[in-house]
């Protein structure tokens, strides 16, 4: 409580008070509560302002009062002129900054909040129909009740970027985006993007009804979009599977060929994962792969390999949304949103030495741990339950992690 008289013990009160409200007001519950915080915040801004004043007025009132350390009453004088200077200048802009939120609370006051939101269903179809009429690097397609769109924003870096619209059919919500990104140096493909936005929509969905079924959980992608859109997704999760599937492996050099047989070299995840996806971000899939092959040692990795059943016929095995380079006898697999990475050799290639004697593996994995994990299957589900294990909640974290890495919805 306020003593009125104690300006040490209400100025300590003041910024506890303040500290709470930064925190409470994180989330509002009903939107016409913010009003009467306004009114409270214009009060108290008010009443900032007189303190600023009464400050000031201290200093200089006081200021034959004022020394330095050294005993310099010259300086100590300047210095207290100085402070009421400076506490009159915040007092100017605290007026400015008093305008603008009496205004703000002057426009809120005209607000009638409703409780749900009132979609116009024709308004926003107008909208999305004239953004995208005549560009032909959007796509839209429909996927049960959801309508998907995608077209091509502003690159990041060497990452093309994509925004997007979700609408669902059939309530008229939409949400729009422009955290869909390509990866390193990737041409423009509105399909593939499609394509790859159904799937993260299909591991929302997952999540979804993950959820459901275990109450008190916190999958690790439910976050991804807002909760109606997971919703949305969990009850068409054939239409967006189906959607995810088309077209789904992506090769960079070309189709498989028929006859091939691969093995697995390394499969990490984790902190390992990420280490090695930065590097492709920073210098390039020639560059993970040379790093990576330091885990091949040869004719003891094709032996494991053999022993284990980690070998595959016409190419290494892909999730929907994974991508695949192949260079010098090698096949790189890599998810920047599901956060693995996986190697494959061909199988008649022996390793190229250079390579191999380029990177060295991290000390903290050795290529025969690699092999206790599973390469992922085709389908993504499958894979990251069998690269976690079976008795592991695959939505969970990786330990020694901080979950995902705020990558955005990466390609």
């Amino acid at each position: 409580m306020p003593t009125f008289h104690d300006p040490l013990a209400d100025a300590a009160e003041a910024s506890e008070a303040l500290r709470g409200l930064a925190h409470a007001s994180r989330v509002f519950e009903d939107p016409a509560d913010t009003y009467r915080v306004f009114g409270d915040l214009v009060a108290g801004v008010r009443s900032l302002r007189q303190v600023l004043d009464q400050l000031a007025t201290t200093h200089l009132d006081a200021r034959d009062r004022a020394f330095d350390d050294d005993g310099s009453a010259a300086a100590g004088a300047a210095s207290a002129l100085a402070a009421a200077d400076e506490l009159h200048q915040a007092g100017t802009l605290l007026d400015q900054a008093y305008g603008r939120l009496d205004a703000a609370f002057s426009h809120s006051g005209r607000i009638a909040w409703h409780s749900e939101p009132v979609v116009d269903r024709d308004a926003q179809r107008e909208r999305l129909a004239a953004r995208l009429d005549g560009d032909p690097t959007s796509r839209t397609v429909r996927a049960g009740s959801l309508a998907l769109a995608v077209w091509p924003d502003a690159p990041v870096g060497e990452h093309q970027r994509y925004a997007y619209r979700i609408t669902d059919t059939t309530t008229g919500q939409a949400v729009e985006g422009r955290d869909l990104f390509a990866g390193a140096g990737a041409p423009v493909d509105p399909d593939r993007a499609l394509r790859d936005l159904a799937s993260f929509l299909s591991a929302a969905g997952e999540a979804r009804q993950y959820a459901l079924d275990q109450p008190g959980s916190s999958p690790e992608h439910e976050g991804l979009f807002p909760v109606w859109v997971s919703e949305a997704a969990r009850t068409n999760t054939d239409a967006l599977a189906e959607l995810s599937e088309r077209e789904s492996t992506e090769r960079v050099a070309g189709p498989a060929q028929v006859g091939r047989r691969w093995f697995n070299v390394a499969f990490l995840q984790g902190e390992e994962a990420d280490a090695v996806l930065d590097l492709i971000d920073r210098d390039g899939t020639e560059a993970a792969i040379a790093h990576l092959s330091g885990y091949d040692y040869s004719e003891e990795t094709t032996q494991a390999a053999l022993e284990n059943g980690y070998v595959y016929d016409d190419q290494p095995p892909t999730g929907s949304t994974d991508r695949t380079v192949q260079d010098g006898g090698y096949a790189l697999t890599y998810n920047h949103a599901l956060g693995h990475v996986g190697l494959y050799r061909e199988f008649d290639t022996p390793p190229d030495p250079a390579l191999h004697e380029a990177e060295q593996p991290p000390s903290a994995v050795v290529n025969e741990q690699s092999h206790h994990a599973p390469a992922p299957d085709r389908d993504a589900s499958v894979a990251r339950r069998a690269a976690l294990g079976a008795d592991r909640d695959w939505y969970a974290h990786p330990a020694g992690t901080a979950g995902q890495s705020g990558r955005g919805l990466s390609l």
